[in-house]
């Protein structure tokens, strides 16, 4: 299985620990999704408090990029229907090596980068 990991900022006031278990929950029934983790990281004075969630992609998700960049499609769907519970909780990131790309800006590039394409 390939392993995405995407970081959800989230301004102050926003309710961490409520918004993981729902990003977790949620982002687990998403197809191809094997299995997602969230949890909330709160960083003192470094910068904006976040979830981190950790998924496990379908092998047979992560080999073709149409098949996975519409996966992602999937993700960000998944954290439209959350924002209006917490409406401070952002547009996920993804981690391509060193770098953090909007999700809805990721290409087939960056999975090459990712050493998935």
């Amino acid at each position: 299985m390939a392993e995405l990991t995407l970081h959800f900022e989230a301004s102050q006031g926003t309710d961490l620990a409520a918004a993981a278990a729902a990003l977790q929950a949620s982002l687990a029934e998403t197809k191809g999704v094997e299995s997602a983790t969230a949890r909330p990281q709160k960083f003192q004075a470094i910068g904006p408090s976040e979830i981190l969630s950790v998924i496990q992609v379908a092998t047979s998700v992560a080999q073709s990029s149409a098949v996975f960049l519409t996966a992602v499609a999937s993700l960000y769907a998944a954290w439209e229907k959350l924002k209006a519970t917490f409406p401070g909780l952002q547009a996920p990131k993804v981690e391509v090596g060193l770098k953090q790309i909007p999700i809805d800006e990721l290409t087939a590039d960056h999975l090459a980068e990712m050493d998935w394409a």
